[in-house]
């Protein structure tokens, strides 16, 4: 295995090591949104039907490479668990969009991107590249009143504290309501397949993000999430806790997960071709398909 870090702002992990026309600007470093204003709703329904992707890296994530192959790299995303894969999620990645250059070891304190985007700058203030929420980087300084010095598979740059803060005040609110406020940021922004970035989320995708933005690791993907935390009675729900929802009225396999928000309210990522928002258990055909509800913060 050879380690190598993304250098792309959030690079998609694909199923397979296929050039199609329409996923073009998908490969480039500078971020998704190009690709994604070209996607109709449709497209994104082929992502799930074809299951072309199958998750994605931030930048600076570590992607262990078993193998290059015309110009991709089949390898395993470090900081996302799946039961079936002890080395982390596979798939393959466009190579440009990987660093093989070690980095120093670093000891002291990281920092997390808790907006939904904010620029990383080079150390003279220009933009680098602009990440996602949920972007991880070792410090280097914190001596500015603003910035932290930070490093990054680029070299040595820079963001702003408050990117790392929560745009709203979290004195008052359980670390479950946090994720309820979070998640709230990305109401009507569109569903999309293998999404655990800004850009767009999938159902498990969308808890993921919003857990690890706390510090909280789940593993990736639903049917994993579910095996992990404690279990709560819908009764005494709150805030921030999961629901997971299974075929065949509960009985059969995992397949979807949403954040509760309170009231029987749920607030969540659904399907391609539909937005994050909110839904009321009670009145879905999903409250016959509540497997259990989780807490994890």
């Amino acid at each position: 295995m050879q380690t190598t870090r993304i250098i792309a702002a959030v690079a998609n992990v694909w199923r397979q090591p296929e050039n199609i026309a329409i996923d073009t600007l998908a490969l480039t470093n500078t971020g998704l949104q190009p690709w994604l204003a070209q996607l109709t709703d449709a497209d994104t329904v082929t992502l799930e039907q074809d299951n072309r992707i199958v998750t994605q890296a931030l930048f600076n994530d570590v992607f262990l490479v078993e193998r290059f192959v015309n110009g991709w790299a089949y390898g395993y995303v470090l900081d996302q668990t799946d039961a079936r894969h002890p080395q982390g999620y596979p798939g393959w990645v466009w190579a440009a969009q990987l660093s093989t250059v070690p980095l120093p070891v670093l000891t002291g304190p990281t920092v997390t991107i808790r907006r939904g985007f904010t620029p990383l700058l080079r150390l003279d203030g220009r933009t680098l590249l602009t990440l996602s929420l949920g972007t991880e980087l070792p410090v280097i300084s914190s001596k500015d009143h603003r910035y932290y010095t930070v490093q990054t598979p680029l070299g040595t740059g820079k963001i702003a504290k408050r990117a790392t803060q929560f745009t709203f005040k979290t004195a008052n609110l359980t670390r479950g309501a946090i994720l309820v406020r979070l998640g709230e940021e990305f109401l009507d922004l569109r569903y999309l397949w293998g999404g655990v970035s800004a850009y767009g989320f999938d159902c498990s995708g969308f808890v993921y993000s919003l857990h690890r933005s706390l510090g909280i690791r789940l593993p990736r993907d639903a049917q994993d999430q579910i095996e992990q935390g404690g279990a709560i009675d819908l009764a005494d729900a709150q805030p921030g806790d999961l629901c997971f929802f299974a075929h065949d009225h509960g009985h059969g396999a995992v397949h979807h997960v949403a954040l509760y928000a309170g009231d029987g309210w749920l607030l969540h990522a659904p399907t391609p071709g539909k937005h994050v928002t909110y839904l009321q258990l009670a009145s879905t055909y999903l409250r016959d398909e509540l497997v259990v509800v989780k807490r994890n913060w």
